[in-house]
């Protein structure tokens, strides 16, 4: 991060909604990524909602707590076409996922990630895949049990590590791109104007 954009961001009001939303999830209001999780306080769950309403930004409630509310925020059109991809549907299948339409996948992992966050189960690794991370990575950090990583970055390597590195680059910097925004006092219906994401192009659910 350059020093201009450090000191923008040290500058920045954190309890802004904008702010959370552009520091958590700039790859996917960018367009460079399928989707990303976005944890706030419970109290602006509505608020959240209300932001993507009618945009190309599907919001699913995966997690609430008395404190915290955890979305999956995507492109529903990008997720759906990546999670038929013959591997990644082979790989959720592995996990228990067959022959589901994308709002049972859904409600399957929000149930299984809540009971891990209650203390109830183990970690949904699914969840990476809905993320957009690469299977061969998924299945690495199961294999190892979250070691032995390459490097590490927006999720944990363990195959190609040179695109990797240049995919957190380039996630990086859509990162200072939207600080530099929300400092200017762009809102985050402006930033998805602007990347062509403003539009209700699918059912959000």
């Amino acid at each position: 991060m350059s020093k201009e954009t450090l000191n923008l961001l040290l500058r920045m009001n954190h309890d802004r909604l904008e702010t959370q939303i552009a520091l958590q999830c700039a790859p996917l209001l960018t367009g460079m990524k399928i989707s990303n999780l976005l944890t706030v306080r419970s109290s602006r769950t509505q608020e959240v909602m209300e932001l993507f309403e009618r945009t190309a930004i599907s919001c699913y409630l995966l997690y609430g707590s008395g404190d915290k509310t955890t979305f999956l925020l995507y492109s529903r059109s990008a997720l759906m076409e990546y999670l038929a991809e013959e591997d990644i549907e082979r790989l959720m299948g592995s996990f228990g996922y067959h022959v589901l339409g994308l709002e049972q996948i859904l409600e399957c992992v929000s149930e299984k990630y809540t009971a891990h966050m209650n203390g109830n189960g183990g970690f949904p690794h699914e969840i990476g895949l809905l993320l957009g991370y690469p299977p061969a990575d998924v299945l690495g950090f199961i294999r190892n049990n979250g070691r032995n990583y390459l490097c590490t970055g927006y999720w944990k390597v363990y195959s190609n590590q040179s695109e990797c590195r240049r995919i957190f680059r380039r996630y990086n910097q859509a990162r200072e791109r939207l600080i530099h925004m929300v400092s200017r006092g762009l809102g985050i219906g402006d930033i998805l104007e602007i990347h062509g994401l403003h539009q209700y192009k699918s059912m959000t659910i």
